[in-house]
């Protein structure tokens, strides 16, 4: 209860502060004002916004990277065709938090904890090297060139030069060295219940910032031999995230202050949710295949389990719709991708009878078969899952089968999707929803890794980057990035596809467009890109 109170004080507090910013945390024209606000309330707003310019609501990477995954995806050219401009809300909001907001204040952490020699507060400047970093992979991840020597400088600097994403990432792992060597340092102020994400553990940090490191040995290692680097971290997998260590913004479920995670605000409000499930999403995990002219699933026949726990159907069994729809099964009702204004029953609301996310991703409703109208009648303090034990364990598979490691695959994919199903029991134990059943659990494991087995490497690298994808649904960032270094899983072609209704006007985005408004003011920014040819510099495939 502690932590929810907090998190209810915590986003009142940014709200505030985003407000109020002009007037006293202007911190590029004044950095070294003496009243600036304290470390401890600067790193909780911090927290809050990692969360949120990740997280699955529209305003975060994982909106839209979840439509590029075919996982979620709204209604309109810009998500159903690739369509991105440098201009477009998907683009804008993430950049400006990430930019203007968050990085600027970890800039001010990591000023105000050193400023006074011999009393440091360095757990405090530690923790925002390891987030600096893993902000910074991420905007080099999702957009390839960003400023980075130059960003955050404050007035001397209003026009940084964009640094190549392949000159930034080893400065990442520098960084993240220097915060792990700061945390076990003594510190005059340490974090507590300010620290939302672990409440000041040290130790959890650390495993963090080993994993992240981790994760991204492995995003680089089609341009980089990382073998030494990757085996000296799993020497010992105890200093590596583990069961209880993901690393998660929490939420709550009040309303008054409203502390509910911002996805599952914006997917359970009155008048319609704003994203739909994608049918090919929902597809692959009901083990059919009307889309593909040959076999698209690897998983026919089989429902997987976590089904109810992934979609929300509105819909009571044998209910009518309130329009025609456009894809239906059973209960579940979406539209299709890339039928933007082909499909004839497309553009029809569906606002009480369309699937929604839900309890899993979101916090929203656990589906018991019987419907109901989705208006703020989930609990919505699932936690916005950023790195966890299962996508480490997913990322040590492809590890091992690639023979960087000497690891058996098998077991590790095997280990990671038993951890991905617990993920899903965590999170229904928290709202009071029925556990998925062992036997289940087991069933569904034997089933993939039989497939697995008798698979050739490159099918057995299919069913890893599948069942990661699978398990990543509301956190589309990393499926993004594994989709673009992997090619798998295979998603949906609305050219090539089995339907008369989807056309793809576009070729896939290789990377996010840069904000227009940076680049038209910036006598240092590059012209704009071609997203579907500027790919990042790990992106060889």
């Amino acid at each position: 209860m502690k932590i929810k109170y907090f998190i209810s004080f915590a986003v009142t507090l940014v709200l505030i502060l985003f407000s109020s910013c002009e007037k006293w945390l202007d911190i590029n024209e004044d950095p070294n004002n003496p009243t600036s606000v304290p470390v401890s309330q600067l790193f909780s707003t911090v927290e809050v916004d990692l969360a949120g310019s990740m997280g699955a609501s529209i305003g975060g990477l994982s909106g839209y990277t979840s439509a590029m995954v075919h996982q979620m995806f709204q209604r309109g050219g810009t998500h159903q065709f690739y369509d991105l401009q440098g201009a477009d809300f998907e683009v804008l909001t993430p950049w400006n938090i990430m930019y203007l907001r968050l990085l600027t204040d970890v800039r001010e952490i990591i000023a105000q904890g050193t400023a006074d020699e011999g009393n440091e507060d360095w757990h405090y400047v530690g923790i925002v090297q390891i987030i600096k970093a893993y902000v910074f992979s991420t905007l080099v991840d999702i957009w390839g060139d960003v400023p980075f020597e130059e960003a955050n400088q404050g007035a001397a600097l209003r026009m940084p030069a964009y640094d190549n994403g392949q000159s930034i990432y080893p400065q990442l792992f520098q960084l993240i060295d220097e915060g792990i060597t700061n945390l076990e340092k003594t510190s005059n102020l340490s974090p507590g219940t300010d620290d939302i994400i672990y409440q000041g553990d040290l130790d959890k940090w650390i495993k963090f910032a080993k994993t992240l490191k981790l994760k991204l040995y492995n995003q680089i290692r089609l341009v980089q031999d990382v073998s030494a680097e990757v085996n000296t971290l799993l020497a010992d997998e105890s200093q590596l995230i583990g069961p209880g260590d993901d690393f998660e913004f929490p939420y709550g479920a009040a309303l008054a202050p409203m502390n509910r995670n911002p996805a599952y605000q914006q997917e359970y409000t009155p008048g319609g949710s704003y994203f739909y499930i994608n049918p090919y999403f929902y597809e692959i995990l009901t083990g059919q295949n009307t889309f593909f002219p040959v076999e698209g699933n690897p998983y026919l026949g089989t429902v997987d389990p976590r089904v109810p726990y992934y979609f929300y159907n509105q819909l009571a069994p044998g209910q009518e719709a309130e329009n025609p729809v456009a894809y239906r099964d059973g209960d579940f009702v979406s539209i299709y991708m890339f039928s933007f204004n082909i499909d004839p029953n497309e553009g029809f609301d569906q606002a009480s009878s369309q699937t929604v996310a839900g309890l899993y991703p979101v916090g929203g409703r656990y589906d018991d078969g019987n419907g109901g109208i989705a208006n703020f009648n989930g609990a919505g303090d699932t936690p916005q899952r950023m790195l966890t034990y299962f996508s480490r364990l997913y990322t040590q598979a492809e590890l091992a089968l690639v023979g960087i490691t000497s690891q058996d695959d098998a077991q590790l994919l095997t280990d990671a999707i038993q951890a991905s199903f617990d993920k899903v029991n965590e999170v229904a134990s928290m709202a009071g929803a029925p556990a998925i059943d062992q036997s289940d659990i087991d069933n569904y494991i034997s089933m993939v890794m039989a497939l697995y087995n008798s698979a050739n490497d490159d099918g057995k690298l299919r069913h890893i980057m599948t069942q990661k994808w699978i398990a990543s649904f509301g956190y589309g960032i990393d499926a993004y990035n594994d989709y673009r270094r992997t090619g798998y899983p295979l998603l949906h072609d609305g050219n090539t596809d089995n339907l008369t209704i989807t056309v793809r006007t576009r070729e896939y985005p290789l990377s996010y467009p840069w904000k227009t408004d940076d680049l038209s003011v910036n006598q240092n920014a590059p012209a704009q890109k071609n997203i579907t040819t500027f790919n990042v510099f790990w992106d060889v495939n």
